[in-house]
């Protein structure tokens, strides 16, 4: 299966840990994008329920006969208490944690990475049950946390070190995902696009 995992378009809110809290997006996100990714067509277009994710699928989809599909696994990491609030606002020391040992720090009243994992992996493996084989790429437009997680997942990276990856606003991610006979998931990135 071929799978493209794209950011939402901008909302402005560089250095802000939005999980839950929703910010529209900025006047004229989508003209990069459009810019970017024109062309390109899709199997089936999922979003994550969060509005930034869904106006940015929706605009992609702006003249064309697909629709939407909506699940809550692809929404960003729930960063409880820090939710919403700028990287400068937030104790050093605990938001060092989160970067460098994720599996081990989690947010006040936030989400574990081990649930994040565990519901975006859910969502994977389902893409793979429900791959129809025509060739065409999945689109899955989500969040930043979500995309470095499916590559860390899929290519058997070190989520640790996929902040040095820059996933800005609009990036596309493709990735080619195989699933071995144990089960498990496996690929390599194929393309990373800035817009």
């Amino acid at each position: 299966m071929i799978l493209d995992l794209m950011r939402h378009a901008s909302t402005g809110r560089q250095g802000y840990l939005d999980g839950r809290t929703d910010p529209p997006l900025v006047d004229g996100a989508m003209e990069a994008l459009h810019r970017c990714h024109a062309g390109l067509d899709w199997s089936r277009v999922i979003a994550s329920p969060r509005r930034r994710a869904l106006d940015t699928a929706h605009a992609l989809l702006a003249g064309t006969d697909q629709f939407c599909e909506i699940h809550p696994d692809w929404a960003e990491l729930d960063f409880g208490d820090w939710d919403g609030r700028h990287f400068d606002e937030l104790p050093a020391e605990q938001l060092a944690g989160l970067y460098e040992e994720p599996h081990e720090v989690m947010p006040p009243n936030g989400e574990s990475w081990q649930q994040f994992q565990a519901r975006v992996e859910l969502q994977l493996q389902r893409l793979m049950d429900e791959d129809d084989g025509d060739g065409r790429p999945v689109l899955v437009v989500s969040h930043a946390g979500v995309l470095r997680l499916a590559i860390s997942r899929i290519c058997g990276m070190p989520l640790s070190l996929l902040w040095a990856l820059r996933i800005d606003y609009g990036t596309r991610v493709r990735l080619r995902v195989e699933r071995g006979e144990d089960g498990r998931l496996w690929g390599e990135l194929l393309e990373l696009r800035q817009p």
